[in-house]
């Protein structure tokens, strides 16, 4: 662009002055700090094109000396437009996959060009997600990803079908296979489907990446695994203790594993993993589940449980086993502690059962009355 600017004055210069021959031979007069120039004015025009021209030059050269011997050819050619066209592709593929800075600094340095493929990338951007048609493996592969990506958009209304969404995705990782927003978007994909082996290996790749945050990715890969430990009869140990690893606070999971050691007739395994957690931790379906395996012999639990603190869920727990250990003005007593502390919809619930078992019919629907206010 600069050449072109030199090469049109210097042409509007010379016309200038060949149709003006007295203009050109006047002398021209400059006189600053004691000194004093003097020069035909055509001769001095014609030495600041040169000036002009020998700067942007040097400019050139000192460009090409940076950019190494590899780009010189590249950087000393006339073809700037071709540069910033593949900065542009460059720019638009990062943005795409999310990778870098997505794009910014590339986009930045390819103003002023759209090419061909460009409008094509701007055509697809107009269409709803439910016309994009897959394309095929010889299209541009910005286009691939283009397309995968607003086809697959989770915002998108409608979405496509579920089908043609995963195979916009697989099509997308063809054409760049480290994306890390195909990726992303292939488990999210996975875990829809219910596919867990599949769920699994892509979130897995999201987590050892840093794709998404630990805490987020954690418990997403914990949920698969314990899916999977659902759907497969073998190995479902090895799978609940994968996803313990990956969230051992979560109730889902120690729930799982209890069930699997009281498949297994190891009831007393399973008691001593709910009781150690619903000490630290407030779940109230653990707290049923425990109540479930320890009501058989009440009292006796609730012996071993009388002098020991947990949660509300925990204590909620004790009030149970000793109403069902006929225990019954302990029982109120803690229950009673319970809803001035904890009052919820639960304990509320409780307090209306002792009452029906009773015959306290009053006192029960009043119970009822005040669980349904929470």
């Amino acid at each position: 662009m600069r050449l072109t600017m030199i090469l049109i004055t210097a042409l509007l210069l010379t016309i200038a002055l060949s149709l003006f021959p007295d203009m050109a031979s006047q002398m021209l007069r400059i006189e600053a700090f004691g000194y004093q120039f003097k020069a035909p004015q055509g001769a001095f025009v014609v030495g600041i094109i040169i000036i002009w021209f020998v700067l942007w030059l040097l400019q050139r050269l000192l460009s090409a000396f940076i950019a190494g011997p590899g780009q010189l050819w590249q950087t000393l050619r006339m073809g700037s437009k071709k540069r910033r066209e593949q900065r542009l592709r460059d720019g638009i593929a990062q943005w795409l996959n999310m990778r870098g800075d997505n794009g910014l600094k590339a986009l930045r340095k390819s103003h002023g060009v759209l090419p061909d493929w460009g409008i094509d990338l701007l055509q697809i951007l107009n269409q709803p997600a439910t016309q994009l048609e897959l394309l095929t493996t010889e299209a541009d592969k910005l286009s691939i990803a283009l397309t995968a990506r607003v086809a697959t958009d989770p915002d998108a209304k409608p979405q496509a079908d579920l089908v043609i969404r995963k195979a916009h995705l697989e099509h997308w990782l063809e054409a760049y296979p480290e994306s890390p927003l195909a990726t992303i978007r292939l488990a999210d994909l996975a875990v829809e489907e219910h596919d867990w082996h599949t769920a699994i290996k892509y979130l897995d790749i999201v987590w050892k990446q840093g794709l998404r945050p630990a805490s987020v990715i954690k418990p997403q890969l914990a949920h698969a695994w314990l899916m999977l430990s659902n759907a497969q009869p073998e190995p479902v140990r090895d799978y609940l203790n994968k996803a313990q690893r990956m969230s051992p606070d979560s109730p889902d999971v120690i729930l799982a594993i209890g069930q699997g050691y009281i498949a297994s007739a190891d009831s007393k395994a399973a008691e001593k993993l709910w009781l150690t957690y619903l000490q630290k931790n407030d779940d109230l379906t653990l707290a049923q589940a425990c109540y479930d395996i320890l009501k058989v012999d009440a009292l006796a639990a609730f012996r071993r449980l009388e002098k020991k603190q947990g949660s509300p869920a925990f204590q909620w727990l004790q009030a149970r086993l000793a109403s069902e250990g006929n225990l019954i003005g302990l029982a109120e007593e803690a229950l009673a502690k319970l809803l001035l502390k904890h009052p919820r919809r639960e304990f509320w619930q409780t307090k209306a059962e002792w009452h029906i078992s009773k015959n306290e019919w009053e006192n029960a629907t009043k119970a009822y009355q005040a669980s349904l206010k929470i």
